[in-house]
């Protein structure tokens, strides 16, 4: 009867027993407010404001649980007991490290997430986002040559991960192996790896999960700055960023960018093997791997209490060469120095990816109302020697050398609201929409320029039933339609007609796109509950559907993929991709000692993957047909990262299994494609004591290894295993105030030759950097 009188007078705002309130500031160990934490208070939550402030008001006196988070920050919680109103002060230290949360409130997501500073991707950098990410455990990076990656999660990667920046999915052309991730790494603030169960907010390609790309950290007052210096020695690569935010008052300002520029990479091999032909290299030099890159980054945003508005604009440009034999057969003649270590020749590669992101936020006490919306134009183009495949083409007039050309332009929108209920219920609803449209030229052909429209309906409940249980559920709806336009290559049909080929099949081949409307819908739901079986012992288990729509390139593709050496179709008949995925989760931390580890299955009814035919093209040069299909598959695996602080040194310990399969008919079963096998890496640090000069002194050394990968999709190499050493030494030198951070990394210290097993340049027996020495400097200012 009591509870339900609370309950009741709850509900009306007011309580006899409400006689308190607790106020408070949240602030960084440098003494800067930080606005946009987040405060909870057993069952009530706030947020605090662009002053770092917070206030809970009609308390009841007791004992109360404070916990308070910021992105970029460790967690911090204790026990409170009010018996008359108080004010606080709570400092927030920030993450050296990664750290992965179990969060249980009615304000976060019920699966697991990590948290991704901006000082671990310095810390970490590997040259780009996608390959920086691969030190987390579960993850790992598709690479090709120095700069280029795409990130994989669980063996799944290209359309079944989502990346996005600022809450917009970053669409560019993820269907290829050798196309990257266009984000910057060393202007990024934070990122948050989202596993297992993504798919409820973020619809289609989210089946792996989430990596979520944050650059809308609001700056404190005043003017800051950062600029980055760091160079390696395996490609001669020299970086440069400057990061720079301005506050004042309501409004604020940033501005980031960054260059690099690097030159032909180095194997310590002095020759690879590539179909039986041994092909030299003189001093291990990878001929046409080197490029450029460039990164600009402008953000204007207002901030009130009860209103924020952020509007952002990014540009970043790749230019760089493909080694003789990404679009061909590679020979010794090619592989030959050119003399200039820094000329990008023919093949290359070219990307231009314009962003402009605007996010806004109304918020009240209870209710958020959050719009976002966004416009990208990716232009991907290949350049490589006009090469004939037919006798009978001549070189267009205008750009002869450009074989492939894609411009892919996306407009995004998003609105949801979100609601704080008494009783620890929150509700989220909100719609998604998204138009893109393809655009190509070139004298190559693989796929059709096409329209796509999406649009989706979402639902997410999170509920407290008790002190130490969370219970998230969430339903979405999405409708898709692909129109792909059609295409007859004429100067295919004259080629075969002159040949003999029979007018039926010739005009069947030449019609390499035909014209094609398909309309997608699907709905799928997710569950998710977490415990607090201790203090210190934390589970989770996510249970839920998952779909994907097929791409234009599954459903209309046609040509030579000279990124993956053969001939590949499209299947117009692919249904949507679907299937269920399962993950539990432990995390425990007591005293120095933390450890986290994850179980995972994804289950598909209709796997969509290329699959030959054992018909040989008809196109010159084309090879073995692969056509897309689809069949049952499977995926399971293991996570484990553990960590022990015992006085100065600190140890890391991380292991990652996967096992999948793709179910066929037919009784023969095979492993899908960048099949990551297992692998591990072990860390140890050492602090050493603190100078007048050089502080915050650390040594570490650490190996990483991966076994054999003998499970191997059709059309792919055994890998064999490896371990290499690495050994790193960073300081912070301390100048009457100026404090630059410099760091020194040896990769790979005994110049191992080993192979990454889902390297771009792995199928033409290329093997991982050698030695590698690099150094990076951090100037704050």
């Amino acid at each position: 009867m009591r509870l339900l009188l609370t309950v009741v007078l709850c509900m009306f705002g007011y309580s006899i027993l409400a006689q308190h309130q607790l106020q408070g500031v949240v602030k960084n160990t440098m003494g800067e407010t930080i606005a946009n934490s987040h405060i909870d208070l057993s069952s009530n939550c706030v947020d605090t404001d662009a002053s770092g402030t917070f206030i809970f008001t009609d308390l009841q006196s007791g004992s109360y649980t404070l916990k308070v988070s910021a992105a970029g920050y460790g967690v911090y919680q204790e026990k409170i007991y009010l018996n008359q109103s108080k004010q606080i002060t709570v400092v927030l230290s920030e993450e050296e490290t990664l750290e992965t949360v179990v969060i249980h409130t009615a304000q976060q997501k019920a699966y697991n997430q990590q948290k991704v500073t901006q000082k671990y991707l310095q810390d970490n950098y590997s040259n780009s986002l996608a390959k920086t990410l691969s030190n987390v455990v579960g993850l790992d990076a598709i690479t090709v040559g120095s700069q280029t990656a795409k990130p994989m999660m669980r063996g799944l990667g290209f359309t079944r991960l989502a990346v996005t920046e600022n809450g917009i999915k970053q669409e560019g052309q993820q269907w290829g192996a050798d196309h990257g991730l266009e984000i910057d790494a060393l202007t990024t603030e934070s990122v948050e790896v989202i596993k297992g169960v993504g798919t409820i907010t973020h619809g289609s390609d989210a089946i792996a999960g989430v990596i979520e790309v944050n650059n809308e950290t609001i700056p404190t007052d005043g003017f800051k700055g950062q600029y980055i210096t760091t160079a390696q020695s395996v490609n001669k690569s020299w970086a440069n960023a400057l990061n720079m935010s301005y506050k004042k008052g309501d409004h604020f300002y940033k501005f980031k960018t960054t260059y690099t520029t690097f030159a032909d990479f180095k194997v310590p091999v002095d020759e690879i093997t590539y179909l039986s032909t041994k092909i030299p290299l003189t001093n291990g030099n990878m001929t046409n791997t080197a490029g450029n890159e460039l990164s600009v980054y402008g953000q204007w945003g207002y901030v009130k209490d009860d209103f924020q508005s952020i509007l952002s604009i990014s540009q970043f440009q790749n230019k760089s060469g493909f080694f003789s034999g990404a679009h061909g057969i590679p020979s010794a003649n090619d592989a030959k120095p050119d003399g200039k270590e820094r000329n990008i020749g023919m093949p290359y590669q070219q990307v231009n990816h314009a962003k402009v992101t605007y996010h806004a936020k109304w918020l009240n006490t209870h209710d958020v109302w959050d719009f976002k919306f966004g416009f990208q134009r990716n232009h991907r183009q290949e350049y490589s020697l006009f090469h004939s495949h037919y006798s009978n083409q001549v070189p267009p007039e205008i750009n002869p050398d450009l074989e492939l050309d894609f411009k892919l332009n996306t407009l995004n929108a998003e609105l949801s609201y979100k609601k704080d209920w008494l009783l620890d219920h929150t509700t989220i609803l909100g719609v998604q929409s998204q138009y893109q449209t393809n655009d190509i030229t070139g004298y190559s052909y693989l796929m059709p320029e096409y329209d796509r429209w999406n649009l989706g309906i979402f639902g997410k409940h999170t509920w407290n039933f008790a002190t130490n249980w969370n219970l998230e559920l969430g339903a979405r709806y999405d409708v898709a339609n692909v129109k792909v336009a059609g295409f007859f290559d004429e100067v295919l049909f004259d080629y075969l007609s002159q040949r003999g080929t029979p007018e039926d099949q010739a005009l069947q081949n030449a019609q390499r796109a035909v014209p094609l409307s398909k309309d997608f819908s699907r709905g799928n739901v997710a569950f998710g509950v977490s415990h607090q079986i201790t203090a210190d012992w934390e589970s989770t288990l996510t249970v839920a559907s998952n779909f994907r729509f097929p791409t234009a390139m599954e459903l209309s593709s046609n040509g030579i993929h000279h990124g993956a050496f053969r001939h590949e179709q499209g299947n117009q008949n692919l249904d949507v991709e679907k299937g269920w995925a399962f993950d539990l989760s432990q995390h425990f931390h007591k005293n120095n000692f933390k450890i986290n580890a994850s179980a995972y299955l994804y289950y598909f009814t209709n796997y969509i993957f290329l699959k030959p035919t054992g018909t040989f093209s008809i196109l010159p040069h084309g090879g073995q047909v692969y056509k897309y299909d689809q069949s049952k598959a499977m995926l399971t695996g293991l996570e484990v990262d553990a960590h022990y602080q015992w006085n100065k040194f600190g140890f890391q310990a991380q292991a990652a299994y996967l096992y999948n399969k793709q179910i066929s008919d037919s009784g023969v079963d095979y492993p899908l494609p960048f099949s990551t096998p297992i692998n591990g890496q072990f860390n140890v640090q050492y602090r050493l004591n603190d100078g007048s000069l050089l502080q915050q002194n650390q040594f570490q050394v650490g190996t990483k290894t991966a076994l054999q990968q003998n499970r191997i999709a059709q059309n792919e190499e055994v890998t064999s295993g490896y371990t290499i050493a690495n050994a790193q030494f960073s300081s912070v030198l301390n100048f009457k105030g100026f404090k630059p951070q410099i760091r020194l990394q040896v990769n790979n210290v005994f110049n191992t030759v080993y192979y990454h097993h889902n390297s771009f340049y792995r199928a033409l027996d290329i093997p991982e950097f050698g030695r590698n020495i690099q150094i990076f400097i951090t100037i704050p200012f």
